[in-house]
């Protein structure tokens, strides 16, 4: 099984809309092109947030067009720029806020929404954790998260003050089922990030707009990295990952 991860899309209602040397929707437009001219026709997507730049329906429907123009199945989660209730405009057959369902039987798919509603910060909405439970109690795989916000500090200050305030509820979690893997899928900070914690492994994929300059204690935009995407290969209980950058 593979699935692509992409994020940070800041899709606005003007699809020309520039930003940092960037259009957004023009860039988006690439990365799924690429995708498709690369990996099965129907792909499973995770979005992990940041759809919007602007919080209007118009950017979602942008978004969807996009979209409906490939056979991509396709699962988004809400960042710190969305609206939950915008983005379940565009929800249908094959745009989904539900998890992805894991063709592979070492392995189980989880989204985490870690969006507070008109905030930067992420916080860990401790139901999830405990369908997280019961989902393991019943079905001991490898488990893997989708989460907008980081769980953990990336090395950059200016982002570090905004990653998921509560996140130790869910890091406390994956550690006292140490016989569990947990692969933990982010966004939100535009550059490419993975730091292994005992049975955890924590990753964060460049967004398909412009990047952030990685280790940066004050905001600043990478002018000379692409962006790209994760892809995320399963062969039975093993899993690889890489970025692919445009």
């Amino acid at each position: 099984m593979e699935i692509i991860q992409i994020t940070d899309l800041h899709i606005s209602k003007n699809k020309s809309e520039s930003k940092h040397d960037c259009m957004p929707y023009e860039s988006l437009a690439k990365v799924l092109e690429h995708i498709s001219a690369n990996h099965p026709q129907k792909a499973n997507l995770v979005i992990t947030g940041d759809l919007s730049s602007d919080f209007t329906l118009e950017s979602y429907k942008n978004i969807s067009f996009l979209i409906k123009q490939f056979e991509f199945n396709v699962s988004i989660l809400p960042g710190n720029h969305d609206d939950l209730n915008m983005m379940k405009n565009i929800c249908d057959d094959q745009i989904k806020l539900e998890s992805l369902h894991c063709d592979n039987k070492y392995f189980s798919i989880f989204n985490f929404d870690t969006h507070i509603q008109d905030n930067v910060r992420g916080f860990i909405n401790e139901t999830e954790i405990q369908n997280l439970e019961s989902e393991l109690l019943t079905n001991r795989t490898n488990a893997i998260i989708f989460t907008h916000h980081p769980l953990i500090k990336v090395n950059s200050e200016w982002i570090d003050m905004n990653i998921t305030e509560n996140n130790n509820l869910l890091i406390q979690f994956m550690h006292k089922h140490n016989d569990i893997r947990f692969d933990v899928f982010s966004g939100h900070i535009h550059q490419e990030f993975f730091r292994r914690i005992n049975n955890m492994r924590f990753y964060a994929s460049p967004s398909t707009c412009y990047q952030f300059k990685a280790q940066s204690n004050k905001f600043s935009v990478d002018r000379h990295l692409g962006n790209g995407y994760r892809v995320i290969s399963l062969h039975g209980n093993t899993l690889n990952t890489n970025i692919v950058r445009l």
